[in-house]
C-alpha cells in the first residue's frame, strides 16, 4: 500500500486566494498606503492595484512572477495586471527581471521607509530650490529691478491685444 507522503518543507505548496475587489472585507489599509504613496489614481475604483500589489507581496517576495501568473492569483485580467506591474515598477515597488517582477522591498514597512527615504531627499532639493529662487527674487526686488523685468511682460502682453 502506498502511504501519503508528508510533504517536506521545501515542497511546500503556497495556496494563494483570488483577492477579492474593494469593499467590505478588502484591505483599506493597503488601499490608504497606496494612495497616500501615489501609487493609485482615484481612477481606479476598484483598488485592483492593491489587489496587484497584494498578490506581488504574497507570490514575488522572494521570487519573480510573471504577469499571467500574477492574473490567474489575483483574479484580475492580465492587461490590467501588466498595467499595475508598470506603474509599481515606477513607484520604485517592483523590479522587473526580464518578462517576470519581483518585489522591490520585501514588506510594507520596508515600501513605506523606502518612500520615506525618497521624499526626504526630494525635500530636501526643493528646499536648496525655493532658497535659490528667494535669492534670485530678493536680487530682483533692489531698485529700478523690479521696472526691469515687468517691462518685458507688458510688452508681450501688448503684442498679444
Amino acid at each position: 500500500m502506498d502511504e501519503l507522503k508528508k510533504p517536506r518543507k521545501k515542497d511546500r505548496v503556497v495556496k494563494v486566494q483570488v483577492i477579492e475587489r474593494r469593499g467590505e472585507g478588502a484591505d483599506e489599509e493597503l488601499v490608504k498606503l497606496c494612495k497616500y504613496m501615489r501609487i493609485m489614481s482615484d481612477r481606479d475604483t476598484d483598488a485592483t492595484v492593491t489587489q496587484v500589489l497584494k498578490t506581488m507581496m504574497i507570490a514575488g517576495r522572494d521570487k519573480p512572477v510573471g504577469g499571467s501568473e500574477l492574473a490567474k492569483m489575483s483574479g484580475l485580467n492580465r492587461i490590467t495586471v501588466i498595467h499595475h506591474l508598470k506603474r509599481l515598477e515606477i513607484a520604485g515597488v517592483v523590479k522587473k527581471e526580464e518578462t517576470k517582477y519581483i518585489m522591490q522591498p520585501k514588506n510594507a514597512g520596508e515600501m513605506l521607509l523606502e518612500f520615506k527615504s525618497d521624499m526626504d531627499k526630494m525635500f530636501a532639493e526643493m528646499d536648496d530650490l525655493a532658497r535659490e529662487i528667494d535669492k534670485e527674487f530678493d536680487g530682483m526686488l533692489e531698485e529700478g529691478a523690479e521696472r526691469e523685468v515687468l517691462a518685458p511682460i507688458k510688452k508681450e502682453r501688448r503684442k498679444r491685444e
